[in-house]
């Protein structure tokens, strides 16, 4: 007769799951963490973004209707007449503040630029998380360890770009960026 197969020692299978099951879980809360800190910050970076494109195109408005008031008195102290030495006050007026329009609006560009700069690095963060926590819970369903190890390198970039935003550090792949834009 066959002999039957030797089974496992069961304390030994549940220390090993008890294991596994422990580290799936902290590493559970420490992503759930990381990405509740990260949503709070892209929110907010999110809204500054809205208002530097805000304030970017009602400035372009403001400079348009400036340029238009400057043509219209450089019109006005072209035809000469006493009209003249008053378009000649208000064209210096709307020169200068041509120059200031032009500087506000690009400055609003740039605080753009630079916010959507950090939205990236947090939506990556974000991103890389959920891979995260997907995998290490496949990995505690098929008590792959391997599978966690994947998870927690996902894991360790989300970190690492979640840190890059808070800190404003110049670490932001372009390529995963522009391809996923």
């Amino acid at each position: 007769m066959s002999e039957a197969p030797e089974l496992p020692d069961l304390e030994t299978v549940e220390v090993h799951d008890k294991r596994l099951n422990r580290v799936v879980a902290t590493t559970v809360v420490i992503l759930s963490v990381s990405m509740a800190l990260v949503n709070i910050k892209d929110g907010n970076i999110v809204q500054n973004m809205q208002q530097a494109q805000a304030m970017q195109v009602d400035t372009w408005n403001q400079y348009q209707a400036t340029r238009l008031k400057l043509h219209m008195e450089e019109i006005a102290a072209a035809n000469g007449g006493p009209a003249a030495a008053r378009a000649e006050g208000q064209i210096a007026k709307y020169t200068k503040e041509l120059v200031e329009l032009k500087a506000k609006a690009q400055q609003a560009q740039a605080d753009y630029d630079h916010n959507n700069y950090r939205d990236d690095q947090f939506d990556l963060s974000d991103g890389l998380a959920s891979i995260a926590l997907a995998t290490t819970a496949i990995a505690a369903l098929v008590e792959l360890w391997g599978l966690l190890f994947f998870g927690w390198a996902a894991g360790a970039l989300s970190i690492l770009f979640a840190v890059a935003g808070f800190a404003q550090l110049p670490i932001h792949p372009d390529a995963i960026v522009g391809f996923l834009t």
